[in-house]
């Protein structure tokens, strides 16, 4: 008879154990959601701010589970926004992805939606088309004025390679420029490795303007400012166009 009661008892433990647990995740999750909730505010509210606009809104995803460990200490994992086609002063992005980690708020703040919310890290990723690309292109060191929309910017074996169409002394010539996208103090330009000419059997006076301005030439890229003050630090080049990363300390993702 005591051992069949003992059992009851163990069993009558187990259940609301269970049902303990599901409470628990069921106000785990609430509380992710209203964290959530309360980026995601911000985070329209800072776009508009800066102008931003995109395709449907923001996506604000909050990491680590159980999230309610992470309200005690104040501090969460990872926190993930997503903007779909954004553009940024008139500038298009396929998208952004913006990560913020080591994210400190008070729990109480977070939740009700006051207080600051600020990340020690954050990195963003951006994608942008060669289409998007090609407006931001700014030539400088050649003698004539160009036309960006004139010019051609492709890859070719892992090279970016810039045609530009020109006039110089009654010919009509094209250059070629090929090299690599890099980064110097935020500020992405083409590292040129070769100019030529698409054309062949040009007269001296042609080749030596092309030879001339292998070291005159250079190509920068206009890019815009990114939200949060993130200072760009790496490019990356793709058949379908660019692949931009930046990053930035000690953000606040509230009331900037």
């Amino acid at each position: 008879m005591a051992a069949s009661r003992g059992a009851k008892a163990g069993i009558v433990l187990v259940v609301l154990a269970i049902i303990l647990c599901g409470v628990l995740f069921v106000v785990d999750r609430i509380a992710a959601s209203a964290a959530e909730d309360r980026i995601t505010e911000e985070t329209r509210n800072q776009l508009a701010a800066n102008e931003v606009t995109y395709q449907g809104g923001p996506k604000v995803d909050v990491t680590g589970f159980p999230f309610l460990t992470q309200v005690v200490a104040g501090e969460y994992k990872k926190i993930t926004i997503f903007l779909d086609q954004p553009k940024i002063q008139n500038v298009k992005l396929n998208d952004l992805t913006v990560e913020a980690r080591s994210v400190r708020a008070d729990a109480r703040d977070l939740i009700n939606g006051s207080g600051d919310v600020t990340a020690g890290v954050v990195v963003g990723t951006a994608s942008m088309s060669w289409e998007n690309v090609r407006p931001l292109l700014e030539l400088a060191g050649l003698p004539s004025q160009i036309d960006p929309s004139q010019v051609d910017l492709k890859v070719v074996n892992n090279k970016i390679e810039i045609r530009i169409p020109l006039q110089y002394q009654g010919f009509t010539i094209t250059l070629l420029a090929r090299g690599s996208m890099v980064v110097e103090t935020g500020k992405v330009r083409l590292k040129l490795e070769s100019v030529t000419s698409e054309e062949g059997n040009l007269p001296p006076v042609v080749n030596n303007f092309i030879k001339a301005n292998q070291g005159r030439l250079q190509v920068a890229l206009r890019l815009p400012g990114l939200p949060y003050n993130l200072v760009i630090n790496n490019v990356q080049s793709t058949d379908a166009g660019l692949q931009v990363t930046a990053s930035a300390e000690n953000v606040k993702l509230t009331g900037q």
